[in-house]
């Protein structure tokens, strides 16, 4: 009789520590080891959920009792949580104490641990007692009854407390102090969702990847709170770039409910404190409320504080227990006196202020002059917090008041000169925080001006950052026209570092659309860069260098040209030509498929982070690495990359590797659903991202759409990644082999349906005349390149032997198999497998083999967890009637129950149970198979069978004759 657990909310994201924990307590509790745990936190926090959801991953029959306590001001309702789980249940506490309608207290509680002594026999049992902040004393009377009751029986107490609304002299206190002294009982703590979890809350919310912008200010806003977060984004759009300016009703209520509960003059010394917008002491408040008397003011935060509005923080400050609180409050304020109480403020602030005051405190007069209305002083205010945070990291802060100052800026004399001052600024700190789009934003700006004012050398440079910021902002790839003008206009001094920088792009443009005049100018660039002397312009020549020897096969040439500017773009403390120059520096060494390039990523991630880089750089290079990390199969590794990179504000250009990379992921492993997520994220943030040669858009896009049934649209994709302009993008290699998938899969489907497959043939025949073999990147073929090019070779001429049926399938994806195996490649070699056991049971009739191969095949899929060819390799084994059992140890009780074995013999005999043949009994056991046959011998004569069969029949007997040992 266990009543469904129904969560709050339907999306539940992350907190996979804490389900572990609840889960691992309910299992000491089935086996009959009672507990109690405490599960603490904010209002909203996901307390609720989080106990629905690790209730509901419980398969065993349980008994689930689910009670509330709640805020009742003039009524006392006696055990009311206790009550109510069993009323639900359809058990009123009158039936659970035994006949006695009448019983309360003390007999009631005792009659009610009766009753779940006799349902714990039964099966086990779950009591839940939401919000005990609020129970009554019978409440906490009863729990601490049941929790000190028989150690010996299968009951898990799990109470929730809101953690902001126990203040001191709360009557919980005492009992908290208590139940922690009892045996069996653990608490937990359960903190705010970090970005990534808020992200994915939101897009389960939504339905759709959200916008990088929303994530940031629903994040803001709600700091990791589920309960706000849900409020935040209900009604919004689809394509909503930020949170609703106007907090919902919804949400308002929710947040003030605390304060709602306060007196009239607190309730306006919390909103005084909202508008300060940071933690206060009692004197501060009071100056600016005007008060004389500080002890009125104390005691409104003392009743503020006790009523779980308002917390005591470091050095004796008072704010808000959610920052939330304190937005809202400020909202509700009609818009003078919310301006006269920020002109006051900043008075009072800026009365108190010496000459070394802190960075921090110059900031806070600057945003009250600016809520104030007095643009004047607000201008002045923003340019002396500016300059105070320059000592600093704090690169966002000036970034938002230099954006401050040229809007407040007036026209008039000189304002020209300033406006192209803070333009400058802008630009500055915008490139050390990684701020793309606010430094194109500048770079653009300030372009018109050069333009203008006639500076060709200054405009050259500018269209130089220009093209990165708008490859980095998914806006157009590096363009060959808009660095030939860049080159014609810093023509004008051909000794300068302008010029040296244009034509180093200039040759990394013409390097992708596979000009021939490329390295030349490469080779150019680095002599007048090394003439001027300028480190910034070196590291761009000395990578486009890099890249073009790459191109030309020359791997020494262009390693050395790499670390070289890797060093140089350190010393310019340029991180775009760090990153630039990192990539083909290791795409000198070895294909970006392998591990060394994903552990040289890692190398160079931790590096940036030392030196201090921006997180989108940080972030660029964590998907880089997690990319890698996806290609040989290290899923956990990549998974932590990917939520680094989709965690942090990565920009656009580290949103978007991350993006593909994860959609690859979420496809391989069969959630669909993820991956278009991702995809369609990706395409949104780079709308022509086929363009992107140096993304891998057509081979994700290509199998994203295969992952969805799309046989059509995945032969698109990656023909169009095939055929396309300019130098191969990345993961070409995988193209041609997917394309072919894509047509067998249509062949196999035209034949199923009863028609005719000729049409998709002879588009297979087109693209085998076409494209003899798998595309080949550029560079050198490094020995692990040559083994990949076999594989995509070989998985190539395997789907076409399955579009066409012939007779050697069988041995073309047994090929494939091997190739992909010996060249790293897990996730295309559990493909295979899974081939090759269909086509060796099928056409090849060579059960033994196909057999083998299955059984490999499905445990490379799980390891992966590669759903969908999991699948696939479970219906053929069942169709195919071959057990893929996996042994639950290597010495099960079964064959231990069996006399006169040896453990050797105990091995063997329990993978003889679950079907496995010779050979992989060898190789699981690493002995020969003539080994494996001599104890296939022995355990014949010990057991009195005739055969393996015999003998795996008797194991199974022996085990469903021993259930209670096992």
């Amino acid at each position: 009789m266990a009543r469904p657990f129904e969560p709050p909310s339907p999306v539940f994201v992350g907190r996979a520590r804490e389900l572990e924990l609840i889960r691992d307590l309910l299992d000491r509790s089935a086996a009959e080891e009672a507990q109690t745990l405490i599960v603490s936190g904010d209002a909203g926090v996901g307390k609720t959920a989080l106990i629905a959801r690790a209730c509901g991953l419980d398969a065993r029959p349980t008994t689930t009792l689910i009670g509330a306590c709640l805020p009742l001001a003039s009524m006392s309702i006696p055990l009311l949580p206790i009550r109510s789980a069993l009323r639900d249940i359809g058990e009123p506490i009158d039936s659970a104490a035994d006949g006695h309608p009448d019983v309360d207290g003390r007999d009631a509680t005792i009659r009610f641990d009766g009753w779940l002594d006799r349902r714990c026999a039964a099966q086990p049992v779950v009591l839940v007692v939401d919000d005990v902040q609020w129970a009554d004393r019978s409440t906490l009377d009863a729990l601490m009854y049941l929790v000190a009751g028989p150690a010996r029986r299968r009951l898990s107490v799990i109470v929730t407390l809101r953690s902001g609304e126990v203040g001191l002299g709360h009557p919980l206190h005492r009992w908290l102090a208590d139940i922690r002294r009892l045996p069996r009982t653990s608490e937990l703590g359960l903190e705010p969702l970090d970005r990534a979890g808020t992200a994915a809350q939101i897009e389960g919310l939504m339905g759709v990847p959200p916008h990088q912008t929303l994530i940031d200010d629903v994040h803001r806003h709600g700091r990791g709170n589920p309960y706000f977060t849900r409020l935040l984004v209900s009604g919004l759009p689809p394509d909503a770039r930020n949170a609703p300016t106007e907090f919902p009703a919804t949400l308002s209520s929710a947040v003030l409910q605390s304060w709602s509960l306060l007196s009239a003059p607190t309730r306006r010394l919390a909103t005084i404190l909202a508008v300060g917008g940071r933690p206060m002491r009692a004197d501060e408040l009071a100056e600016v409320m005007g008060d004389e008397a500080l002890a009125p003011v104390h005691g409104r935060l003392d009743e503020a504080v006790a009523g779980g509005a308002i917390e005591v923080v470091e050095g004796g400050a008072y704010w808000f227990h959610h920052p939330l609180n304190a937005e809202v409050l400020e909202a509700q304020l009609p818009e003078d006196e919310r301006r006269e109480l920020h002109r006051r403020f900043a008075d009072v602030i800026e009365a108190r202020m010496n000459d070394g005051a802190p960075a921090a405190t110059i900031v806070a007069v600057a945003d009250h002059r600016a809520e104030s209305g007095d643009a004047s002083s607000a201008l002045d205010w923003a340019m002396r917090a500016a300059d105070a945070l320059e000592a600093t990291d704090g690169w966002a802060e000036q970034l938002r008041l230099v954006r401050r100052a040229r809007a407040l800026l007036p026209d008039g004399p000189g304002a020209e000169a300033r406006r192209g001052a803070l333009l400058r600024r802008q630009r500055s700190i915008a490139a050390a925080a990684g701020a793309t789009l606010d430094e194109l934003e500048a770079v653009e700006a300030l372009l018109a001006r050069a333009d203008s004012d006639g500076e060709p050398l200054v405009a050259a440079e500018l269209m130089v950052r220009r093209m990165h910021l708008r490859f980095m902002a998914g806006r157009g790839f590096i363009e060959v026209g808009a660095m030939r003008e860049a080159v014609r206009r810093a023509f004008a001094d051909r000794s300068s570092a302008e010029y040296a920088l244009a034509l180093a792009e200039l040759a990394h443009a013409e390097l992708w659309a596979e000009l021939p005049d490329a390295a030349a100018h490469a080779r150019a660039a680095i002599v007048v860069a090394r003439g001027a002397n300028d480190p910034r312009a070196l590291s761009h020549a000395l990578a486009a260098a890099s890249m073009a020897a790459t191109f030309a096969e020359d791997l020494p040439l262009a390693s050395s040209y790499g670390r070289e500017a890797v060093a140089a773009a350190l010393a310019a403390h340029d991180w775009m030509a760090f990153v630039h120059a990192l990539l083909w520096e290791a795409n000198a060494v070895e294909t970006w498929a392998s591990e060394w390039f994903a552990e040289r990523m890692a190398e160079r991630r931790l590096e940036l982070v030392a030196r201090g880089g921006p997180q989108a750089y940080v972030a660029w290079l964590s998907a880089s690495e997690a990319s890698s990390l996806l290609v040989i199969g290290r899923g956990a590794e990549c998974e932590e990359r990917l939520r680094v990179a989709l965690g942090s504000n990565a920009g656009p250009l580290g949103d978007v590797a991350a993006r593909l990379t994860a959609a690859r992921f979420a496809s391989l492993q069969g959630r669909r659903a993820e991956a278009q997520g991702h995809l369609l994220r990706a395409d949104e943030l780079f709308a022509d991202g086929s363009a992107f040669l140096a993304f891998e858009f057509d081979a994700v896009r290509a199998e994203v759409r295969l992952g969805g049934g799309d046989q059509r649209g995945a032969f698109e994709a990656a023909m169009a990644g095939a055929t396309g302009e300019g130098t191969r993008p990345t993961m070409c290699e995988w193209l041609i082999p997917l394309a072919a998938r894509a047509l067998a899969d249509l062949a196999r489907a035209a034949r199923d349906d009863g028609g005719d497959a000729g049409e998709v043939l002879a588009e297979l025949d087109a693209l085998a005349e076409r494209f003899p073999g798998a595309l080949r990147d550029i560079g050198m073929v490094t020995p692990l390149v040559a083994r990949q090019m076999t594989a995509f070779d070989a998985l190539y001429a395997a789907e076409q032997a399955r579009a066409r049926i012939t007779e050697d399938e069988p041995a073309a994806w047994t090929a494939a198999v091997d190739a992909c195996a010996a060249a790293g490649l897990p996730w295309e070699e559990a493909y295979a497998r899974w081939r090759a056991a269909d086509a060796l049971l099928g056409r090849g009739r060579d059960r033994l083999r196909g057999s083998e191969m299955l059984r490999d095949g499905l445990g490379l899929a799980r390891r992966l967890g590669a759903r969908p060819v999991e699948d696939e390799l479970l219906g053929l084994a069942e169709r195919a009637r071959i057990p893929v059992g996996e042994p639950a140890d290597v010495a099960s009780d079964a064959p231990a129950a069996l006399p006169g074995l040896t453990d050797r013999e105990r091995e063997v005999l329990e993978l003889i149970a679950v079907g496995r043949t010779y050979g992989e009994i060898a190789r699981t056991l690493m002995i020969s198979e003539k080994t494996v046959s001599t104890h296939v011998s022995h355990l014949l004569a010990k057991t009195g069978t005739a055969n393996r069969v015999e003998l795996a029949g008797l194991a199974h007997r022996v085990a469903r004759e021993r259930p209670d040992d096992r």
